[in-house]
């Protein structure tokens, strides 16, 4: 499943951020973008647990377009993340 993720780009003195719309409360960071990018996995993970453990309903991706013109991440990058659902799920 692909998640949209908004990049906020760091620098020598600034880490990364990323931010994960469809899924509330979802952001990490990193020192540099690949560690931002493998940091989100684990936020993703660990929030989707924690909103499933809750008895909320399962955050289902939405597209780059539906968010992009969130005032809050006007400055930000967009891309998509792939995350393995699976084991979420009891088959």
């Amino acid at each position: 499943m692909r998640y949209p993720i908004a990049i906020e780009l760091g620098d020598e003195r600034y880490a990364y951020g990323v931010v994960v719309p469809d899924i509330e409360g979802c952001f990490s960071a990193g020192d540099t973008l690949d560690e931002a990018l493998i940091n989100v996995h684990e936020a993703i993970d660990m929030m989707i647990e924690l909103i499933l453990e809750d008895g909320k309903p399962f955050p289902m991706p939405t597209s780059i377009e539906k968010n992009i013109n969130d005032p809050d991440l006007k400055w930000f990058v967009w891309t998509t993340v792939d995350v393995d659902i699976s084991r979420f799920y009891c088959f």
